[in-house]
């Protein structure tokens, strides 16, 4: 059976690398970005070379009905979503922006998850890989709205695991 794995943020970057890598493993790939969508396309490239199905999809991940939109597009093409790495992030941002980084690193990975956690359940099988940060757990001078984002994901993480683990 041909599993598939959705990266958000995957158009470059630490995405793209875990793209590529789940590409190698012999997984169709969702590239998901939401800014340049020629480092996407290369991305996608790099995995179509790979020998499996590469599809690139823009959604803005702290968009809750984007996020439903692209996850009901990725089931309707490939039939399932095995894997789910909630990438998409943003660093080294001012304390303005908190809401911004906020919202794509920690929103995104609740609106994916939650959108997601459906189709997993019914498969009975699926994983979902939250990208962290060790600044989520000691912090980081400068960042205080990077690393409570990330701190936000290692709890959403650990409620999810236990909510879906039932």
């Amino acid at each position: 059976m041909e599993k598939t794995a959705l990266v958000t943020g995957a158009g470059r970057g630490i995405g793209k690398a875990i793209a590529i890598a789940l590409a190698k493993e012999g997984m169709n790939v969702v590239v998901n970005y939401n800014g340049s969508a020629d480092k996407a396309e290369e991305t996608a490239a790099a995995i179509r070379e790979l020998g499996v199905k590469a599809k690139t999809v823009k959604c803005n991940v702290a968009d809750f009905d984007e996020c439903k939109k692209m996850i009901d597009e990725v089931i309707a093409e490939f039939g399932r979503i095995d894997v789910l790495v909630n990438n998409a992030g943003m660093m080294k941002m001012s304390e303005d922006d908190f809401d911004s980084v906020i919202n794509i690193n920690l929103k995104g990975a609740f609106n994916t998850t939650k959108h997601i956690s459906k189709y997993l359940l019914k498969q009975k099988s699926g994983k979902i890989i939250n990208i962290s940060s060790v600044s989520g757990i000691l912090g980081n001078a400068g960042q205080a709205n990077y690393s409570a984002s990330k701190a936000g994901i290692i709890g959403l993480t650990k409620s999810t695991a236990r909510e879906l683990a039932s």
